[in-house]
């Protein structure tokens, strides 16, 4: 018998020596991708996010910016590392739903193991007052009086193209659009009037043309109307379901071990309950819209599917 239990001992041993417990989590620094470059809205969100977790982790954690490709440099970095939870990637659209669209990345949109997100970016239609459409009522029935004759301009195959399309073919309107190259030069056609409507993607770009009265908005693309904009009614509200309100979030390659992950999203739920953070966002004109965990990637499906059908739909494809 104690021959027999000896035997046993040393196998248990060895099958322990083979595959030890995993050590507790985290023991080193883990680092933030942002797969943009320094000083934009994605890397001064990460940072924020970054400057307060070590206090739920108990170890740091550093931003690295990994710009380039539009984004994907840093998102095919993250995607093909260890899923070890000790390399995570600052989220947005632009690097795991338009690439796979539109430019055919070495990864997919859902590649990554979601742990939340932060904040979105509250996109809307607006026009100057000299316009004739004071509601987006107005600018509907305009619109059906004259289709493909009202102009609109933003960023081209981006969020706010996709979403502006998204709102134009459940409405059953048709636009002329006239891409611009960033958010400020839309702005600035339609202040200089060469353009009817400007499609932006945040309101902190283009708050000091509404408060001077120069801009109007007249419909926003979030699921809930923006506390920034209390009057200004959602696409939903007015009976047309699109909700295209690009994220930021934090996510890991796809595979982290499921004590990892439950960690990292337990960690990311203090964070934004955190005050400092919470003052940290209001401070460089961020809100908060967390959502957690799997639900942050039923986001990333909606928004893989409603704009690769618009995009179809509009042949938009190569």
């Amino acid at each position: 018998m104690k021959k027999y239990f000896l035997l046993f001992l040393g196998i248990l041993i060895s099958a322990v020596i083979a595959n030890p417990a995993p050590a507790a989590y985290p023991e080193k620094t883990i680092q933030l991708v942002v797969p943009w470059g320094a000083g934009g809205r994605t890397d001064v969100i990460a940072r924020l996010f970054a400057t307060h977790a070590p206090k739920y982790l108990g170890q740091a954690m550093v931003v690295i910016n990994k710009p380039g490709g539009a984004s994907v440099i840093g998102g095919d970095f993250v995607a093909k590392s260890k899923p070890d939870g000790y390399t995570l990637l600052a989220i947005t659209p632009g690097t795991n739903i338009f690439p796979p669209i539109f430019s055919k990345p070495p990864y997919g949109p859902y590649d990554f193991d979601p742990v939340g997100q932060l904040a979105i970016s509250t996109m809307m239609i607006a026009t100057s007052p000299s316009k004739p459409w004071k509601s987006i009522g107005e600018l509907i029935e305009g619109a059906k009086k004259r289709p493909g004759e009202i102009t609109y301009t933003c960023v081209a195959l981006k969020a706010p193209q996709l979403g502006f399309l998204r709102f134009a073919d459940k409405a059953g309107l048709q636009f002329k659009f006239v891409p611009a190259e960033d958010d400020a030069k839309a702005i600035w056609a339609a202040l200089g009037g060469h353009v009817d409507l400007v499609m932006n993607s945040s309101i902190a770009s283009i708050a000091a043309q509404f408060k001077a009265k120069k801009l109007m908005p007249l419909v926003v693309f979030n699921e809930r109307r923006d506390p920034a904009l209390p009057d200004t009614p959602t696409a939903k509200e007015m009976g047309y379901d699109v909700v295209s309100s690009p994220y930021t979030g934090i996510a890991g390659p796809k595979g982290m071990d499921k004590g990892v992950l439950e960690k990292l999203r337990e960690v990311f739920k203090k964070v934004i309950a955190d005050p400092e953070f919470l003052k940290g966002m209001e401070g460089v004109g961020e809100g908060i819209d967390p959502v957690a965990g799997e639900d942050f990637a039923k986001i990333w499906k909606m928004d893989y599917e409603g704009n690769i059908e618009i995009s179809k739909k509009m042949g938009l494809l190569k």
